[in-house]
């Protein structure tokens, strides 16, 4: 079960896929001349926030449970998403 969601907004890219998909727990905030995506610290339901943590197409956001275990992305997932961005 997710019990915490947290973003990394220096990785972000600001598409606005989570806080259009889950406004409840994800808002755009305004960095420097960008509009990045933050946690409102707020849940929602688990599929709502599934869906917006797998739109991510930077990884960027986390979905903890209440061990503290990353449930997404994996580790894996994002040695892929290295792996693609490297040239």
């Amino acid at each position: 079960m997710i019990a915490k969601i947290e973003v990394d907004i220096p990785t972000c890219i600001g598409c606005g896929t989570c806080w259009v998909a889950c406004p409840d727990a994800f808002r755009e905030v305004e960095v420097g001349e960008e509009y990045k995506a933050a946690a409102t610290g707020r849940l929602a339901p688990e599929k709502a926030l599934r869906n917006a943590a797998e739109g991510c197409p930077s990884l960027s956001i986390s979905l903890i449970d209440d061990s503290g275990a990353v449930l997404y992305p994996t580790e894996a997932q994002r040695e892929e998403l290295r792996k693609r961005l490297q040239w």
